[in-house]
């Protein structure tokens, strides 16, 4: 397939107030989205940030990537994420350049499998068309609000929630959960996530205080890259810590996996460049035999994560995408079914698009 044209569109989206966390709040969330057009086909691809500035930034490297393309074979996708490593060499292989790619790289995979007539799952070799999810939000926000988000999860059939812990003084952090988890009770798991706000000191004199509460999943306790410090919390608790999802590419990704800095990893697809090094990721945490979680982008990430050897478990943010997507693959009750639809199963809602395209 000869790939004849694209288009790229930047959708600003500003929240009714700030969302914090440990260490920042979200004011916008922000999302670039490509179509890739074969003539015949239409493959899709995304990526985010939370900054408008960031997003216009993304939006010129992913024109800038397909300009490169037109023309060309759309089926020689590793060729074309080496080449673009090549173009990275000057401003960075990591970060912004490669989460631009990540949009590129997932709608030639989205051509590749409709070309082929299958979903992409089926594509890769799928053990399975039906994953876990777990219901995620639970920011720094009124305990009560906190709560009732958690419980809607629960009404509608979900086992595992997670929530934001960073509050300065963590007892604050140990009063709310012991509030929630008197309102969801002892057969609903709760997973909570720190976003790399603590130290290890810190981080062991918390943990007895989460294991009491029966919270066996402590998320990004640490800095991403304090792979040494990873390692020894890791041997020094019994309780599961899962990082990786500010990594970028197998190259970090080894380097945590190969300390022993965590037993759970939970890669971000779109800072990993795209399927292409996501596939590869979930492979080498295969070979460590460590569980994979994906970090958000669940429509995508699911159809790796079916033809993992460890992966399975997906994070669900249900307003990260609300209203972006036509048709897309929805959790229900705890459970992501893939379609059985040639490519990722995914098409744009343009009248949202168009809604919500930036203005500067």
């Amino acid at each position: 397939m000869i790939i004849r044209g694209y288009k790229v569109h930047h959708v600003s989206k500003k929240l009714s107030r700030p969302l914090p966390n440990a260490v920042y709040a979200l004011e916008y969330i922000e999302h670039v989205f490509l179509e890739l057009d074969t003539g015949e086909f239409t493959g899709v691809g995304m990526a985010y940030t939370f900054n408008p500035d960031q997003a216009e930034a993304m939006k010129i490297l992913v024109e800038g990537y397909c300009r490169n393309l037109v023309g060309k074979d759309s089926t020689y996708i590793r060729k074309y994420w080496q080449q673009a490593q090549g173009t990275m060499g000057g401003c960075g292989q990591t970060g912004l350049p490669m989460s631009a790619y990540a949009a590129v790289d997932t709608a030639l995979w989205d051509l590749l499998a409709q070309e082929a007539g299958k979903p992409l799952y089926q594509l890769l070799g799928a053990k399975t068309d039906t994953l876990p999810v777990y219901g995620s939000g639970g920011w720094l926000v009124p305990l009560e609000e906190m709560i009732e988000e958690a419980l809607e999860f629960k009404r509608e059939g979900y086992t595992k929630y997670k929530l934001k812990l960073g509050f300065p003084d963590w007892r604050k952090d140990i009063s709310r959960l012991t509030a929630l988890r008197e309102a969801v009770g002892d057969d609903f798991e709760i997973m909570v996530d720190v976003n790399q706000g603590w130290n290890v000191k810190l981080a062991l004199e918390i943990i007895p205080e989460l294991q009491r509460l029966g919270i066996n999943y402590l998320e990004e306790p640490l800095h991403c890259q304090d792979y040494k410090g990873n390692a020894e919390l890791v041997q020094s608790t019994s309780m599961r810590i899962c990082s990786g999802e500010c990594l970028f590419t197998t190259r970090e990704i080894f380097e945590l996996l190969r300390l022993r800095g965590a037993d759970i990893i939970n890669p971000d697809l779109m800072r990993c460049g795209g399927v292409t090094e996501f596939i590869e990721v979930c492979s080498l945490a295969g070979a460590f035999r460590v569980p994979v979680t994906a970090h958000v982008l669940m429509e995508v990430s699911a159809h790796v994560m079916a033809a993992s050897p460890t992966g399975g478990l997906l994070e669900n943010i249900p307003d990260w995408w609300a209203g972006a997507f036509e048709l897309a693959p929805v959790a229900k009750a705890g459970e992501l079914k893939l379609l059985d639809i040639p490519g990722l199963g995914i098409k744009l809602n343009h009248d949202y698009i168009n809604a919500y395209n930036y203005q500067r």
